[in-house]
């Protein structure tokens, strides 16, 4: 199977978080990442910015189309209850700005929506990108890897070596102290030790 076949088979059975967000990633990317990768990460973010902007655009939008709808209400009665015929421009200016508020807001949610399908194209970019960076560097990792456990087992059978000796070494020492304390006591000892060992 090859790679893009076993990829697609991949994100056909799984939803794929948005990586910039997601902790694991964000773990992984502190041991480094492909200048590939921080290019994409930096296309979607820009991504992020605009998508915020546009939907603080229609937030506004939204929010005057209730002030006009609460204007078009007291025009009408002004209109209808005062026959205040001087509120038929406004009630015409208010109905036009109504047409570019629903405008501007199906534009922007339509722009919303194609930058959602981009964000999600790039975030699948970065996802096979990353994807390869690590297997890369996994194969790198593991074969140094595999060296270091071998130089430490080496360290390991020497250390095991070195202690046994230690041991054997110990034990002559103690042995002969055992010796000579038994045949000449404690402060001969000492004085033999300060003649012997001092030299």
């Amino acid at each position: 199977m090859k790679t893009q076949d076993i990829f697609q088979d991949i994100l056909s059975k799984k939803r794929v978080p948005l990586l910039l967000n997601y902790a694991p990633y964000q773990s992984m990317i502190k041991y480094g990442q492909s200048s590939k990768m921080k290019e994409i990460s930096n296309e979607i973010k820009a991504l992020i910015e605009v998508e915020k902007k546009h939907i603080l655009e229609v937030n506004t939008l939204h929010k005057e189309k209730s002030r006009i709808t609460a204007n078009v209400l007291y025009i009408s009665n002004e209109l209808n209850s005062q026959n205040n015929l001087g509120m038929e421009k406004r009630l015409e200016e208010q109905r036009l700005r109504m047409e570019e508020i629903r405008e501007e807001i199906k534009n922007r949610e339509d722009e919303i929506q194609d930058i959602i399908m981009e964000k999600e194209e790039k975030n699948l970019e970065l996802l096979k990108e990353t994807i390869d960076y690590a297997y890369e560097y996994m194969k790198k990792d593991e074969a140094e890897l595999k060296k270091v456990l071998e130089e430490i087992e080496v360290l390991r059978q020497k250390l095991k070596v070195d202690r046994e000796k230690r041991d054997k070494l110990e034990k002559r020492v103690n042995s002969i102290y055992g010796f000579l304390h038994a045949m000449v006591g404690a402060k001969d000892t000492e004085k033999l030790d300060e003649e012997f060992l001092s030299k």
